[in-house]
């Protein structure tokens, strides 16, 4: 994985993708190690380039990782907005089945994004849990909308919609880190049948 984000050799960038590339690297290391095997020597090695640009472009470790963990917070929330456009349809049947398929995408196409907020990294600074919290409560809110469309008599929207996270975050967690045995059509048939046994549970008698 290192591999893939380590220059061969030293080349001219601008300053725009210097900054991209130390991030890359950055993330590569903590995607594979934790937080605390960044160190600036080891990113500048990696990225070819001398430790002391790292305080240039970032002002301090710290600061490098609040830059990684804030660039790749807004990639995770670009793809959740891509994941879940034209899943709103309170008449639909499947809704969070749609929703869930539309996430587990964007976290199969962007694992190393999701990994880091799906399972934080060892040394994680408090920035990334501030970010993941923040994730939570706009996620959360999206499913309380969005079940009280499709029910609106819905008795305890809020703590539905946190039992739907804690589900929907638990499949995810399976899938990067058995993908083998928590494959799409599995995850996405446990999920649709949960769906429909709850479904079946409301209708009156």
């Amino acid at each position: 994985m290192l591999s893939s984000v380590i220059p061969s050799s030293r080349r001219r960038m601008t300053g725009e993708a210097r900054r991209e590339q130390i991030l890359d690297v950055t993330h590569a290391i903590v995607d594979a190690e934790g937080f605390h095997a960044a160190t600036p020597n080891r990113v500048a090695l990696a990225a070819g380039v001398n430790r002391s640009l790292i305080y240039q472009q970032f002002g301090s470790p710290a600061g490098l990782f609040v830059a990684l963990i804030d660039r790749e917070a807004g990639r995770a929330a670009a793809q959740f907005a891509d994941a879940i456009t034209g899943t709103e349809d309170p008449e639909a049947e499947g809704f969070l089945a749609r929703v869930f398929d539309g996430v587990l995408r964007a976290a199969d196409g962007h694992a190393p994004t999701w990994r880091l907020f799906l399972f934080p990294p060892q040394g994680a600074p408090p920035e990334l849990h501030q970010r993941l919290a923040r994730a939570e409560a706009a996620v959360r809110g999206f499913l309380t909308r969005e079940l009280l469309r499709s029910v609106p008599d819905l008795a305890d929207p809020d703590y539905t919609a946190r039992i739907v996270y804690a589900v929907g975050r638990e499949l995810l967690q399976l899938r990067l880190s058995d993908p083998e045995q928590a494959t799409p059509e599995r995850l996405q048939a446990l999920l649709r049948a949960l769906e429909l046994n709850a479904g079946n549970r409301s209708q009156p008698q």
